[in-house]
């Protein structure tokens, strides 16, 4: 087995959803000690995103929360701050993604936390900020989208923006969040001393247009949305998507790579010359200026063909293609597999699940998505107070007096599973 890069690090994880939890997994992955600091028998509020089994179990919460172990504290309580007392005096990192002033309020900012551990690194993630005009706003994927940009580069020229199909922002800011957890170990390791970490969701919005963002800043020019088949306004009606003949779609990128994209295409589709030397297309140019066009002549071909049909002429042809998949196809599709995209869990109590697996490959030291299953609310809290010295008539008071989840206890007595 391999020695995994972030095997002698350990994250106190108080976040929840996907910006935090998302962030803190990609260490998880890669041999962290993440301890998931949740309420007592409710957890955090991830756990009840849809769908939900009738378990209680959540595949979108469990996506996020792989390779971690769960403590159920109440932090308002005498007894849980004084273990996660003891717990920051252990860890290296606490992760949160509160809305800025929680965790003062709990009595756990960064300098209550400093004089506990010196080397701590407060990782904080939230919707804006923590300082400026909107630190105090509640902070959410579709605001962020909307507010930096990214929904106005969405959507069809002559339609209204849209959102992106999925929590992207949420995504990329978690993927900011584990980024930044990495720079600020790798500081420590040089400085000794901890600091504080402050990842947004806004900021990830704004970062993923940074080309086109760059580009206005610097020449004015503002990016419209797409004409419709076209996937992004500065290319022509070679870089888009077309239906076929069965049903399905396909991705071009015809504009790129190739010498004669347009004559190239028209080989493929049996477009006569006529229209493949017409000046309005022949050149990218001018191709660019008349893409609604193009794009009507296109998409009257790829009808006439079924999406195989259309893959292997535009191959012979050196065009560069790629399917439009549905999720079906996704996770049946053998690259995907091959990467190690969907990684099997074994849940006690459920059996057999399935998770979307870790996109970093390191061949020396590969990631193990599946070291630890998701766990249920609390399952780890015996064997995390004990590593701490407490007693079991010490664990047994702290959970008769609400301050740790007995959520063990009550599974033991049949009384169903704290998912």
């Amino acid at each position: 087995m391999s020695v995994l890069p972030y095997g002698d690090i350990r994250i106190l994880d108080l976040s929840q959803l996907e910006q935090g939890p998302l962030g803190t997994q990609v260490l998880a992955d890669f041999g962290a000690d993440v301890i998931k600091v949740e309420r007592p028998y409710i957890g955090e509020i991830g756990r009840r995103m849809h769908p939900v089994e009738p378990s209680g179990y959540s595949s979108f919460w469990a996506a996020n929360n792989r390779n971690k172990r769960s403590v159920s504290l109440d932090l308002k309580a005498p007894g849980g701050r004084a273990v996660f007392t003891g717990l920051v005096k252990t860890a290296d990192v606490v992760a949160s993604n509160f809305r800025p002033g929680v965790l003062e309020r709990l009595g756990f900012g960064y300098d209550r936390l400093k004089e506990l551990n010196r080397r701590i690194i407060l990782a904080l993630a939230s919707g804006y900020g923590q300082t400026g005009p909107y630190r105090d706003r509640r902070g959410q994927d579709l605001a962020a989208q909307a507010l930096g940009g990214v929904m106005a580069l969405t959507g069809d020229a002559d339609g209204p923006p849209r959102p992106v199909g999925t929590y992207a922002a949420d995504y990329l800011a978690a993927m900011h969040f584990a980024q930044a957890i990495m720079a600020a170990l790798a500081a420590r390791a040089r400085t000794g001393d901890g600091q504080v970490l402050d990842v947004s969701l806004l900021n990830a919005a704004v970062a993923v247009h940074l080309q086109e963002g760059s580009a206005y800043l610097n020449n004015r020019v503002p990016v419209p949305r797409p004409r419709p088949h076209l996937a992004h306004s500065r290319n022509t009606a070679l870089y888009g998507a077309y239906e076929t003949l069965d049903g399905k779609a396909i991705a071009i990128i015809g504009d790129l790579f190739i010498d004669q994209p347009w004559q190239r295409v028209c080989r493929a589709l049996d477009i006569g010359d006529g229209i493949a030397q017409d000046p309005r297309f022949a050149e990218l140019p001018a191709l660019a200026k008349h893409s609604d066009a193009a794009a009507e002549i296109l998409q009257a071909a790829f009808g006439r063909l079924t999406r195989q049909e259309a893959e292997e002429r535009l191959s012979k042809e050196d065009v560069l293609w790629a399917p439009v998949q549905e999720y079906a196809e996704v996770f049946a599709d053998p690259q995907v597999l091959h990467n190690g995209m969907v990684v099997d869990v074994e849940l006690e109590g459920l059996g057999a699940r399935r998770l979307v697996g870790q996109p970093v490959r390191l061949l020396g030291t590969p990631a193990e998505p599946t070291r630890l299953p998701p766990p249920r609310v609390g399952q780890h809290n015996e064997e995390i107070l004990a590593d701490l010295g407490y007693s079991a008539k010490d664990i047994q008071a702290l959970k008769d007096s609400g301050a740790v989840g007995d959520e063990n206890d009550r599974r033991a007595r049949g009384e169903g599973d704290c998912w």
